[in-house]
């Protein structure tokens, strides 16, 4: 495995490298203080035998003691704050990179699974870096130090002791490998999970309302039952590592104590040399233990790491102007009364799905154009395209005379508003919603857009006015005013483009009389493109383009598409007949 991508993924999130020696040294200070533990009970049991008990060891073995346990402490701490430092640093990449990739990517990938590339990846990595590297650092110490100490108390026992270390190696390496493995599938079958978990709790209405609860619930069962059987490949493994290294620590321990008594019998080491070589065995093997713990923690945090750097690798929306071959513009362009020009635009989400060929057609400033045609004739992906969620395949869009996609996302977006059919909203506050994505807006604006989008008289009905919570999606809300809340939030955007999604194709009369009027406001002096279902919504507009198969078939008022133009003609006369009935 190559580790080198891991350590510049932590690596760009370390704190002030002061702070790290800190964890690093009380980590290692606690280690070299316990090595003296078994050194000071070598004296205290010797000097026990002979009747000779001084006062010195004892104090010094209880401080030692103490001042063990107080650099454990600070050591813990301390790295528990340097861990959490770093993911708390790569977790506000991760999110700031995944919010700035293009919707494409949204479009390929659910998002529980994003979620859990934020969230349980991440952990995983705190998990590794909190709990196994500087217990890992001290374990090196531990088991060098010891070693050294011991080949100074008895060489010979100390050979019989090393003896099992490269039998455990060789059985831990494959097992590692396999760990690391299966632990990037469990972390992938994870995500899928939460991916179902995000999509079902989002539409639970329409699982309700579908009676597709059986169906989900033996959707999720089989991923459960497959994190099921991961965890069980993860426990098999475990379940070998975690005896093998108690069996070594027991065998080698009983080899101590009796090839030890035998030496204590024959003079050749005292009683407290054989107690100091006992303790400073479990201090050299349970280092060991940890090892295969650390090991096997490493290789899920290898898997964990792998899955963020793909997600870091996907391209945010700027790079896409880039990949175009455009000079990105830096300043800010004058928008107003500028016509908005389609310039034979082609788009295709993939190779054998074309969506619009070669569209030509002027949006004129200041004026209201209309876009009508069948269903599936990429209406809405024309309205993706203007807002750059998507690169046109060919053609270009103009706003005057420059290309958009010359200018910077943030330039261009902020002149943009969209009302569309289901008004989303924010789980918050009407204030929230009201703001959302807007610096500071005082209260004389936001009652001034109530009242331009004709909802003053429910806003004062409310007890708790723009504080008024709004629900999960805007469900506390009627269609009607989620309606009127989305035109009161373009109109604070103050845009110069204005996208409408037909917003009264689903109210009753009521609502579409307040919705229609608050519109009328919020289409005064900005270029309007509209989306229209209901063709007796779009008679005044200056300009109609008909949409065919995702071309252009037609354009005009509707006078004259009512005379020339065949489809239009027909859709009128189909819709005058529906609502006679």
């Amino acid at each position: 495995m190559d580790v080198k991508p891991f350590i510049k993924l932590i690596g760009k999130h370390m704190p002030a490298k002061w702070l790290v020696a800190v964890a690093v040294i009380l980590g290692l200070g606690e280690t070299i203080l316990s090595l003296f533990i078994p050194l000071l009970t070598k004296t205290l049991v010797e000097q026990v035998s002979n009747s000779a008990l001084e006062t010195m060891t004892i104090v010094l073995l209880g401080s030692v003691f103490v001042l063990q346990t107080a650099m454990s402490g600070f050591s813990v701490y301390t790295m528990y704050y340097v861990g959490q430092y770093m993911i708390s640093g790569l977790r506000k990449e991760v999110w700031g990179h995944v919010l700035r990739l293009p919707v494409p990517f949204f479009d390929r990938n659910t998002s529980g699974e994003t979620m859990s590339r934020v969230t349980n990846d991440t952990n995983v990595i705190k998990d590794f870096i909190v709990g196994h590297v500087i217990s890992f650092l001290g374990g090196i110490v531990s088991i060098i130090g010891g070693v050294v100490i011991l080949f100074y108390i008895d060489w010979r026992m100390t050979l019989l002791m090393l003896v099992a270390v490269p039998i455990s190696l060789l059985v831990l390496w494959p097992l590692g490998s396999k760990m690391f493995k299966i632990s990037k599938a469990m972390q992938d079958e994870t995500a899928h999970f939460q991916g179902d978990l995000g999509r079902v709790l989002a539409e639970i209405r329409l699982v309700k309302a579908s009676l597709a609860e059986k169906e989900e619930y033996n959707q999720g069962k089989t991923r459960i039952s497959s994190l099921f059987r991961f965890g069980l490949q993860e426990a098999k493994i475990l379940s070998i590592v975690t005896p093998l290294m108690m069996t070594v620590m027991l065998l080698i321990l009983v080899m101590l104590i009796g090839y030890g008594g035998v030496r204590v019998a024959q003079g050749s080491i005292s009683t407290g040399e054989l107690v100091a070589i006992i303790l400073y065995m479990f201090q050299i093997v349970m280092p060991f233990t940890q090892m295969a713990s650390f090991f096997t923690q490493f290789q899920k945090a290898m898997g964990a790491s792998e899955r963020i750097i793909e997600l870091m690798d996907e391209k945010p929306e700027e790079d896409s102007d880039a990949i175009a071959g455009n000079k990105v513009s830096s300043n800010v362009v004058s928008m107003n009364k500028q016509a908005l020009v389609f310039e034979n635009v082609s788009f295709s989400y993939s190779p054998d799905r074309p969506i619009l060929h070669s569209l030509s057609f002027r949006a004129a400033p200041r004026g209201m154009t209309a876009i009508v045609g069948p269903s599936g004739t990429g209406k809405t992906t024309l309205f993706s395209l203007i807002e750059r969620f998507y690169q046109p395949t060919d053609g270009r869009i103009e706003y005057g005379t420059e290309d958009i996609a010359s200018m910077t996302l943030d330039n261009w977006r902020k002149r943009i508003a969209y009302v569309s059919q289901e008004s989303p909203m924010m789980a918050g506050s009407i204030r929230h919603n009201l703001t959302y994505g807007l610096e500071q807006v005082n209260d004389s604006k936001l009652k001034e857009a109530l009242e331009q989008a004709n909802l003053s008289e429910f806003m004062d009905s409310l007890p708790d006015g723009l504080e008024t919570e709004v629900g999960e999606r805007g469900v506390k809300l009627s269609g009607g005013q989620r309606q009127r809340l989305a035109i009161a939030r373009a109109l604070l955007r103050d845009p110069d483009i204005l996208l409408l999604d037909e917003a009264t194709a689903h109210l009753d009369s009521a609502s579409e009389k307040l919705v229609q009027a608050a519109l009328q406001v919020l289409m005064k002096s900005r270029t309007t493109l509209v989306i229209a279902h209901r063709l007796s919504t779009i008679i005044n507009a200056d300009s109609i383009v008909v949409l065919e198969n995702g071309a252009v078939t037609g354009q005009g008022t509707h006078t004259e598409l009512l005379q020339t133009h065949e489809l239009y003609a027909k859709l009128v006369q189909q819709q005058f007949i529906e609502n006679e009935a």
